[in-house]
């Protein structure tokens, strides 16, 4: 496959993957891109500053991997939702449609407005794993909620955050996701 072919599969995927998202799926989403990112950025290889546009694309790739696999995964669990929780759930959700709309073109919008974003919030926090993974989660799923014209309310914003809080404190409080469970027989 050339690599113009290749990259257009993989915005088709992801164009596909942000029409398919659903209320159902969402939670599945967000803990697929919750656990990519701390995977990379607390594991053995996480990046070093200076942060640069290939470790960006990495972040960027786990978003776009999130949403794609997402209807594969059928959580037992998710956080309970509070009202802004309800709100952010709904505008990512509408914000994925709306990106899907335009097919490729919208895939790049998403891209190139959450790429500036990853490679900045790595900078910014750099001294904390942790900060860099509750930033760079709240920023990719602002970019997917604002959709193309890049609107959002406050109340879906403060709700993002609510998101990675109560995903945050499931896992704190022992939750481990399916695929990270490991047999022991």
């Amino acid at each position: 496959m050339s690599t113009a072919a290749h990259e257009r599969d993989w915005q088709r995927v992801s164009a596909e993957g942000l029409a398919g998202l659903s209320l159902d799926s969402l939670p599945a989403a967000e803990l697929l891109f919750l656990d990519a990112l701390a995977a990379y950025l607390m594991g053995p290889e996480a990046p070093e500053s200076p942060y640069t546009i290939e470790q960006g694309t990495v972040i960027v790739g786990h978003l776009l991997r999130a949403v794609v696999d997402a209807s594969k995964l059928e959580l037992e669990s998710s956080p309970p939702g509070s009202d802004e929780m309800s709100e952010a759930r709904t505008a990512v959700l509408e914000g994925a449609h709306q990106f899907a709309s335009r097919g490729v073109p919208g895939v790049k919008q998403l891209v190139n407005r959450f790429l500036a974003a990853a490679v900045g919030e790595l900078e910014i926090h750099r001294e904390s794993a942790e900060a860099q993974t509750r930033s760079l989660f709240y920023y990719g799923l602002l970019a997917v909620a604002s959709g193309p014209n890049n609107r959002l309310t406050q109340a879906a914003a403060e709700g993002i955050m609510d998101v990675f809080t109560a995903w945050d404190a499931q896992i704190g409080a022992g939750f481990v996701p399916p695929w990270r469970v490991v047999a022991t027989t």
